[in-house]
């Protein structure tokens, strides 16, 4: 490493007048920057609230480009008038303290290294980090005390000085993949409902329970927080489905009076964590039924159009963690991302012994041929399904394919009020509809931890790069998903152009040569990138 590269990762590089941003002034890519290029902003010392930040990567999202999509009107921005006061887009980011304010100068350090937690909660309110707060897309970034002393303490997790800037980044999407894996669902009363003509013992737990029977009569007004209904019938299923509370939970106790579907809101179980659980006679046999919230391990795991980054995200952990898969199913409608999967993890999987197996409707005669092939590869069904296409009939397709016990985990960002029609007699044999969004500091910090242990290389996501110049590019390139993977931008190096990582050998030899055994970006090569560019 040369002298210049080791005073760059220290910080001390001279500081600039001015900087380069992505100010984003309305909804639509003409409002990314001026004219299709970054906004000159002047740099000035941090306030003594504040810390100044170089920034060193940054990961694309798709949740950006529902920033440029909806402008002012996203929930996460609470009507900012972003023409008079514009933001900067990007979340997945690491940063290096170049300087403190006066309050900060004891706890933070030139050259100290941090990821960003992006979900961020000062004094009840949300800030989050690429929203109302401006974020990576910019050479440097002010943090204050919504970010340094939030509710939740500081929002900054530090960094090992020998661990890559680009694996730094991208454990913040990693950490929404790992939050989905551990949704537990804790048995906490609340206003509760019992739906049943023949109260059973247990009621005796909750002595404010309202009870009605069957037939709803005299259903009280208002939500509830758990609703339990006795020998479940679907139109029942559906109607109270909707007088649940955010985080609320419904058991379904013993086999159903009635088979057939109810439509449920699958927006819902991935926005606002409502669940479904079935299984046993009573709650607590239930919930300890449905106790599992990873995969099985040596299970059978499915994965519904996953060619896309997230999905990538999903199949490597499958296949990496050491609980993990014995046999991954990967479906994807896009030939060239599956060939992606397989080249990036196809060397991973004989390694650890996962039966990997791809499939893609081009390949078969039908969608029946294909479904066949699917049941063909797990006869007793999927112990766990993930869904990862925003398509509401693929949840009901999941519960057909899963086994009992098993979890289907509605990943994909599918909008509230988007129903699906799900058999409550697979609820009652064990299945549980799980999902999520976004990710808590615990599983940013489990991620790093697993990256710097050398557990989890998130390097395998990337599939481009690209310097602050590219990143409207990239951006577009993320809406049309022109990359099968991540697209990492370094803002320090503005005329790097976007290239895919096959590119990098024909335009900069230089760090091909330090690309892994598949072309796979490493940390060798980012700083062969780094020391070139400098």
């Amino acid at each position: 490493m040369s002298e210049k590269l080791e005073k760059y990762k220290r910080g001390e590089m001279p500081l600039p007048e001015k900087q380069l941003a992505w100010l984003v002034y309305g909804a639509g890519f003409e409002n990314v920057g001026k004219d299709g290029k970054p906004v000159w902003c002047p740099l000035r010392e941090p306030t003594e609230n504040e810390i100044l930040c170089r920034v060193d990567a940054v990961g694309l999202c798709l949740s950006d480009i529902k920033i440029i999509n909806q402008g002012s009107s996203h929930p996460r921005l609470r009507g900012r008038d972003l023409q008079k006061d514009p933001t900067v887009l990007g979340h997945e980011c690491c940063v290096t303290v170049v300087k403190a304010g006066a309050r900060w100068k004891d706890k933070f350090s030139r050259g100290d290294r941090f990821i960003v937690q992006a979900d961020i909660y000062f004094k009840g309110l949300g800030y989050a980090f690429g929203y109302l707060i401006p974020g990576g897309l910019e050479q440097y970034c002010y943090l204050d005390e919504r970010v340094l002393d939030g509710d939740e303490g500081c929002y900054l997790l530090p960094v090992q000085p020998d661990t890559g800037y680009s694996q730094s980044a991208l454990s913040e999407p990693w950490a929404c993949v790992e939050m989905s894996y551990n949704l537990e669902i804790p048995f906490v009363p609340g206003r509760t409902l019992v739906v049943t003509n023949a109260p059973p013992q247990w009621l005796e737990k909750y002595p404010e329970a309202e009870v009605v029977s069957e037939d709803l009569a005299r259903l009280p007004e208002g939500n509830f927080d758990i609703i339990v209904l006795c020998r479940p019938k679907p139109k029942v299923v559906e109607q109270l489905a909707n007088r649940l509370n955010k985080n609320g939970i419904m058991y379904l106790l013993g086999a159903p009076a009635e088979t057939g579907a109810a439509s449920l809101d699958i927006g819902r179980i991935h926005y606002e964590n409502i669940r479904f659980l079935g299984g046993g006679d009573d709650p607590e046999s239930v919930h300890k039924a449905n106790a599992r919230h990873d995969l099985l391990p040596q299970g059978v795991a499915l994965f519904i159009g996953a060619g896309g980054p997230m999905g990538q995200m999903h199949v490597q952990r499958a296949i990496e963690i050491p609980c993990g898969a014995r046999r991954v199913v990967v479906t994807d409608l896009d030939p060239s991302r599956l060939e992606h999967i397989q080249k990036r993890f196809g060397g991973l999987a004989r390694v650890k012994g996962v039966d990997l197996h791809l499939l893609c409707p081009k390949d078969f005669a039908s969608t029946q041929a294909m479904n066949e092939k699917i049941r063909e590869l797990a006869p007793n069904g999927y112990n766990d399904i993930c869904v990862l296409a925003p398509v509401p009939a693929l949840v009901t397709q999941a519960m057909e394919w899963a086994a009992d016990n098993a979890l289907v985990n509605v990943f994909a960002g599918i909008p509230i009020g988007n129903p699906a029609p799900i058999p409550i007699q697979d609820i009652c044999r064990g299945i549980k509809i799980i999902g999520s969004s976004g990710s808590r500091i615990r599983d940013l910090q489990k991620i790093l931890s697993m990256v710097e242990a050398g557990h989890l290389n998130t390097d395998l996501s990337v599939a481009a790069i690209g310097g602050l110049n590219s990143a409207r590019e990239g951006l577009e390139a993320v809406k049309s998903g022109r990359f099968p993977g991540k697209i990492v931008i370094y803002p320090q190096f503005p005329e790097l152009p976007l290239m895919p990582l096959e590119e990098i050998p024909k335009r900069i030899p230089q760090v091909a040569a330090k690309l892994g055994p598949d072309g796979e970006w490493t940390k060798k090569a980012e700083e062969a990138l780094l020391e070139l560019y400098l």
